[in-house]
């Protein structure tokens, strides 16, 4: 049975109404009451409103704030009697108890306040029950009363909700004098870090035609917390170092702890922070450092695979991010040559020194010092550098037969990680046309003969000179 409407003002200035359908009603914070007053002046059970023989009484039942009407305030458990539209407060929000038109008193003299006057329209929200999942949707119901004379076209609609978050089931409504009607809002955050864990106030706003003016009543939504993070390399591939680029996907701030290993134990990590917080949607660039353990003096270049970890929590799932380290030792194997090469003219200097200076003391002699032997074992010894042919070590080399297949470009040379075919990683492809230099080799596996090789960006690892039959090359000297 619809006995009237309370209306309640909370200190900000929002007004929502409560329609009474039952003769007694409980009044106060905790969601077990008929009518739900959520402020911090109001108690849990605060009041009791009862309507009989067509009077209202109030009952205050022990509240911390104290119930008033007028500027009177009531002693706690004891009823009082509250004529229609006088003010009621409940601590500091204000209330005003309206009849339904069939309840209304009889005496058409007794003037309606300045505020009930004016106010056509009766607006109350039910606000969605539970909290909501980000990505799922969740409905509200606003039920609307015409109060005024008049057929009125009324516009809804909800404000201070994020913009795409809510939609209401009909926008305009018309309704002649008296009628009510409810309509449905549906509220579906996204699943993504901007609808950010936590409460938020909204308002359903509600406009007359007839007179402009406009009724707002105040609910809220809830929104749960999910997590989510991901990271990444920049570079995959460096001599030393990277950065690790770690994203909060989730919509609440998180803790994450960094680490990196790699499966020999061969290397060194230093992180600029290995705790990191991240906001909602927010990414930052951790500096870090990867340096051998040992240094090798010599050796050929390689790649060398490790894994950062990023984990939430002692007992969170890692997410983990790959990279390659590379390691180029000083004297690499192409180098060889020309280290032996400076270590004759070294040692032939060295000799011609010491012929010249034995024969220095002896004026006359100084002429037959010249024709010695010693000249003659440093030209020799200059004299076997001459350039090889084919392919070698130190020597450049070009790509051929290896033509690009895109997108993959799977047709092209693999590099692998070791001269096999067999469990070696494929590091990377070489298209026909492009330039290496021979670091080491040949080696001969698996009826194939294999050269150690650089080509552009620093990719270093071995390639097969022919395909399995020989006849068709793969990797030829550079003219």
């Amino acid at each position: 049975m619809d006995y009237g409407t309370l209306r309640v003002a909370t200190p900000d200035g929002q007004i929502r109404e409560y329609p009474i359908t039952a003769p007694t009603v409980l009044i106060g914070r905790a969601d077990a009451n008929q009518v739900v007053i959520d402020h911090v002046s109001v108690s849990r059970r605060h009041a009791q409103l009862v309507i009989e023989s067509g009077k209202v009484t109030i009952e205050d039942l022990g509240s911390g704030t104290g119930t008033f009407v007028g500027s009177q305030r009531l002693p706690a458990n004891t009823p009082s009697l509250v004529e229609s539209g006088q003010s009621i407060r409940f601590g500091d929000t204000e209330a005003r108890f309206t009849f339904s038109e069939s309840l209304a008193p009889s005496d058409p003299n007794a003037p309606p306040s300045d505020r009930e006057a004016e106010q056509t329209i009766g607006v109350a929200l039910t606000s969605p029950s539970q909290p909501v999942a980000a990505g799922s949707p969740t409905t509200a119901t606003v039920n609307i009363q015409n109060r005024g004379t008049v057929v009125d076209e009324l516009s809804i609609a909800i404000v201070d909700l994020p913009e795409g978050w809510a939609k209401v089931s009909r926008p305009t409504l018309s309704l002649v004098p008296g009628a009510r009607d409810e309509i449905t809002v549906v509220i579906q955050p996204p699943k993504d870090s901007t609808a950010a864990a936590g409460e938020y106030p909204f308002f359903v706003a509600v406009t007359s035609k007839v007179n402009g003016r406009e009724v707002r009543s105040l609910g809220k939504l809830t929104v749960r917390a999910f997590e989510g993070f991901r990271i990444a390399l920049e570079p995959q591939r460096a001599k030393r170092d990277f950065k690790v680029a770690a994203t909060n996907s989730g919509n609440v701030t998180i803790q994450v702890a960094l680490s990196a290993t790699d499966e020999a134990r061969e290397f060194g990590y230093a992180f600029d922070h290995d705790q990191v917080e991240l906001a909602p949607g927010e990414q930052k660039l951790i500096g870090l450092a990867v340096k051998p353990k040992s240094s090798k003096l010599f050796g050929p270049a390689s790649s060398r695979p490790f894994r950062v970890e990023a984990r939430q929590g002692a007992s969170g799932t890692p997410v983990t991010a790959d990279g390659q380290l590379l390691i180029k030792p000083p004297l690499q194997p192409y180098k060889w040559p020309v280290i032996a090469l400076l270590a004759l003219l070294v040692l032939g200097g060295i000799a011609f020194a010491i012929m010249h200076l034995a024969g220095g003391g002896d004026d006359k002699a100084a002429p037959e010092v010249t024709p010695t032997t010693a000249p003659t074992a440093s030209v020799a010894a200059v004299q076997p550098t001459a350039t090889p042919t084919g392919l070698y070590a130190g020597g450049k080399g070009i790509i051929q037969n290896s033509d690009a297949n895109p997108p993959t470009n799977d047709n092209c040379l693999a590099v692998r990680s070791a001269a096999s075919r067999d469990g070696t990683q494929i590091l990377g492809r070489l298209c026909t046309g492009e330039k290496v230099s021979i670091k080491a080799g040949p080696t001969n596996e698996g009826g194939f003969v294999w050269w150690q090789i650089e080509g552009p960006n620093a990719l270093t690892g071995w390639a097969a000179e022919k395909d399995a039959s020989g006849a068709t090359p793969f990797i030829v000297p550079a003219p």
